[in-house]
């Protein structure tokens, strides 16, 4: 089957227009920088993420059973494509709550 441009473009705009409705019903806060420049996802363009934590494991310390005390690193996990950034500096979200 064969799709004329026209076809071919409302096709796209029907697309668009339900990623965009979706969009708008994911949960998800968004974050600046420290140095206050908004994040959005590399990989889809998104700005809606959920915040977490990830533990910087070292062998020294896992050997030792000491895992608790390596430091730990501020994740961005994407509420669109799940796409998960990596933050050593501190990243914070717009609406003045701290990531903790």
């Amino acid at each position: 089957m064969y799709y004329s441009k026209e076809e071919l473009e409302n096709i796209r705009k029907k697309g668009e227009a339900y990623i965009n409705e979706k969009d708008e019903s994911l949960n998800g806060q968004r974050f600046v920088s420290e140095a206050q420049i908004k994040i959005c996802c590399v990989h889809c363009g998104h700005d809606r993420f959920e915040p977490g934590n990830a533990l910087l494991n070292t062998r020294g310390m896992t050997y030792l059973g000491l895992d608790w005390l390596n430091e730990s690193a501020k994740i961005l996990i994407c509420k669109r494509c799940g796409f998960i950034h990596w933050f050593n500096k501190v990243v914070s979200p717009t609406d003045g709550e701290s990531m903790g």
